[in-house]
């Protein structure tokens, strides 16, 4: 009887301050999200920027309901990609064939996943890629040692060291694509990763 005379306390407190505040409750989250951005980074050094197009009303892609792949809790969907520049990547990762019916959209991968799919395009297992990350939505924290052990793993599919290739590839693509100060920063993300493992 406890429990349920809490719960009806803690509802009504939150209906009570959401009234107060004239905000419905995902308009309140929207908010916080988006006001945590301004300090967030991608591996550029530049502004985390979404990873969800512009006036997209697309709602499954795998980010934040601003559209950033930012999951700073220690999540790993932080790899921004144009679906249609990785095909058949959901199944070539042994998640089913879901990413087919993301044609025409982007998407956040998971380390883990994007490090498989590049490892197994560097065994010549399936097609090679390219050109498919959206730079300026990867956070910078993808770079960081304390993600290394999610680059490496991935639902029981991973193959042997997928970090080389996964992070590889990633230098690789947004290297070519920055431009000289966004190399620099880039740069030293990858050598400090590079050292601490």
């Amino acid at each position: 009887m406890k429990r349920i005379n809490l719960l009806l306390c803690f509802v009504l407190f939150v209906c009570v301050y959401l009234s107060y505040c004239n905000k419905p409750l995902i308009e309140t989250m929207d908010h916080e999200d988006h006001r945590s951005h301004s300090s967030l980074l991608n591996i550029y050094g530049e502004p985390l920027q979404p990873c969800r197009p512009k006036g997209s009303s697309d709602r499954r892609g795998s980010w934040n309901s601003n559209g950033y792949c930012d999951e700073t809790g220690g999540g790993v969907h932080q790899i921004c990609v144009e679906v249609d520049k990785t095909p058949n990547f959901s199944y070539t990762t042994g998640q089913g064939r879901w990413s087919e019916g993301r044609r025409g959209k982007n998407h956040c991968m998971c380390l883990g996943a994007w490090a498989l799919y590049k490892a197994r395009q560097e065994r010549g297992e399936i097609p090679e890629t390219n050109d498919e990350l959206q730079c300026e939505a990867i956070m910078d924290d993808a770079l960081h040692s304390g993600y290394v052990n999610k680059w490496n793993t991935w639902n029981g599919n991973e193959l042997p060291d997928q970090i080389v290739q996964g992070v590889d590839a990633l230098y690789e693509q947004c290297y070519e694509k920055g431009n000289d100060s966004q190399k620099e920063y880039l740069q030293s993300l990858y050598d400090n990763l590079i050292n601490e493992l």
